[in-house]
């Protein structure tokens, strides 16, 4: 189905992540199903005490690509 992105508004095909109502083009469905497997693995990380500095790093690039995506500069409000 093609249609507006529920996260960027580009009009692209549409995907529908399980157990979510939302609609979002390729690029945002990979990052927010990305940063959902990641952000259970840092749980799980904290949960038996491993380092997640790395994890951390790497939710943060995707989270700043995807922001940047949808039109929020995720530095502007720290200038």
């Amino acid at each position: 189905m093609t249609g507006t992105c529920d996260s960027c508004d580009r009009v692209a095909e549409l995907f529908e992540l399980p157990g979510r109502e939302d609609k979002n083009c390729s690029e945002c469905d990979s990052d927010i199903s990305t940063m959902i497997v990641l952000y259970e693995a840092l749980n799980d990380a904290e949960r038996v005490g491993t380092d997640a500095g790395e994890l951390e790093s790497e939710v943060i690039e995707i989270l700043r690509g995807y922001l940047q995506r949808c039109g929020m500069d995720p530095l502007a409000s720290a200038r």
